[in-house]
């Protein structure tokens, strides 16, 4: 018994001691598990399946089906990211996977712009920051 005591004290004073990936989680919920709610859930497959679409808030409400502001207060709760970085991060995995099997003779543009990315600069800066190579570095196949 005396280990096991041992144990859930140090366990607690790491948990609660020092600041951590999951801190946020701790605290917000004491300890005990939420679940995703569906429309949340409904939501993200909605963002996977159309990532390459313009995003319309009002039909991902509807796929979801829930309010606009109940979704973008749910992205922030449960994933922490808001619904346009989330999407971005989808785009931006997509073009990942579409650079490193593109040929020479295919277009970095062309592959981004048909993943749904408009402004190029930014992508190419989201790209960098989240991969750490430039997308033209990915299509060479450069590490």
């Amino acid at each position: 018994m005396a280990t096991a005591n041992i144990r859930e004290t140090l366990l607690g004073a790491l948990l609660h001691g020092q600041h951590h990936s999951a801190s946020d989680a701790i605290e917000r919920f004491g300890g005990r598990a939420e679940t995703l709610p569906q429309s949340l859930r409904r939501a993200r497959e909605f963002l996977y399946a159309h990532a390459d679409e313009p995003l319309e808030l009002a039909q991902l409400a509807a796929a979801a089906g829930t309010g606009i502001r109940a979704l973008q207060l749910g992205f922030r709760r449960h994933f922490g990211t808001s619904i346009s970085e989330m999407l971005r991060d989808i785009r931006l995995a997509h073009l990942n996977v579409r650079l490193a099997a593109a040929s020479p003779d295919d277009s970095i543009t062309d592959i981004a712009f048909e993943l749904g990315f408009t402004h190029l600069s930014r992508m190419a800066s989201a790209y960098r920051a989240k991969f750490g190579e430039t997308p033209s570095a990915t299509m060479r196949g450069i590490n």
